[in-house]
């Protein structure tokens, strides 16, 4: 199929807050989360994390966000809501006092996409990008009708769980892909590929406690049964999707990956092999770890300043809960 990135956007809430304030906030959760860690593991934790700053949502509440990237997203392309037949909503956390079941239903309406198919998919946290467009690609392959889907997600930390040390603090934040078979504007996809481990499905679980949701992060699952092979189904699921096209690494002209901290992307960065400092400069520092929207703010930030140039490659990757890793190659 000729199926393209039309157009991407996102939404960040106006009101911020410093990680070393949510930090001191949540020490006593903190504090417990790393606990089974030895010193050392401690103390990789809270350094590296290259996180100053996250958005925090206020007045405007996820949907709210996910209207005005999907809007924004829309508009860039040209795209009408009649025009969209598919929209699928990959939220991982959309807030505790969320009244929709899913978003993608509110959002037919809200955009007049009478006609559309609404999904949702609640797995994959910042892997999720990649399920959502491998999911609207099956879609595509098996049902003409459906020429152009709308992918959404809109996430915010449940009070008290901004902290999700030792992987990183989460902020909040939406975004929207268009996804479109008709027309020759954006990247073209070149192929997704994406994988999860079940036995690792509570390594990071949206929980209960006292009638109050909390994310709770499982450090010692982390530190001895994700990370020893984080890096390496990454590794494995780039060099698929480049086999698949019969291009390597080195043909690469931009990686996009996830803000989840500094430390992991220096981890990514000699993973690929790009010399120190080769990652994108990308917004993390003001907006934290934001799940899937990461990538989705890091493509923006690159084609917002003009560095994604036509016919470069763009190789998307992340990993998160489930578990899951993904990557998405596409020719700009």
């Amino acid at each position: 199929m000729n199926v393209r990135i039309a157009s991407a956007a996102y939404a960040v809430p106006s009101d911020g807050e410093a990680v070393a304030a949510v930090l001191d906030r949540e020490r006593d959760r903190v504090e417990a989360t790393l606990a089974p860690l030895s010193p050392t593991a401690k103390q990789k934790a809270t350094e590296g994390l290259g996180l100053s700053r996250v958005r925090v949502c206020g007045a405007k509440q996820p949907y709210d966000l996910v209207l005005e990237a999907a809007s924004t997203a829309m508009a860039e392309a040209g795209i009408r809501g009649q025009d969209i037949n598919l929209i699928l909503d990959y939220s991982t956390f959309p807030g505790e006092n969320s009244q929709y079941f899913s978003f993608a239903h509110k959002l037919s309406t809200d955009l007049r996409a009478e006609t559309s198919l609404n999904l949702g998919l609640k797995s994959g946290g910042c892997g999720a990008l990649h399920l959502a467009i491998k999911t609207a690609l099956g879609w595509m392959s098996t049902d003409e009708n459906i020429r152009t889907a709308l992918l959404v997600t809109g996430d915010t930390a449940p009070q008290g769980s901004r902290s999700l040390l030792p992987i990183t603090v989460q902020g909040d934040a939406a975004s929207a892909v268009i996804l479109t078979r008709d027309g020759t504007e954006g990247p073209l996809l070149l192929g997704v590929e994406a994988m999860t481990l079940g036995h690792l499905h509570d390594a990071i679980a949206l929980v209960k406690t006292n009638g109050h949701l909390e994310i709770k992060v499982d450090a010692a699952c982390i530190e001895n049964e994700v990370m020893p092979v984080y890096y390496l189904n990454l590794f494995w699921l780039v060099k698929k999707v480049l086999a698949a096209s019969c291009l390597s690494l080195n043909e690469i002209d931009h990686f996009i990956y996830s803000n989840i901290s500094q430390r992991d992307r220096e981890g990514f960065r000699r993973m690929v092999g790009l010399p120190k400092g080769g990652l994108p400069a990308t917004p993390m520092a003001e907006y934290g770890h934001t799940f899937a929207s990461d990538l989705v703010i890091n493509y923006v930030h690159l084609r917002r300043e003009g560095q994604i140039r036509p016919g470069q490659l763009l190789l998307f990757a992340s990993a998160g809960i489930g578990f899951t890793w993904g990557v998405t190659l596409a020719r700009a």
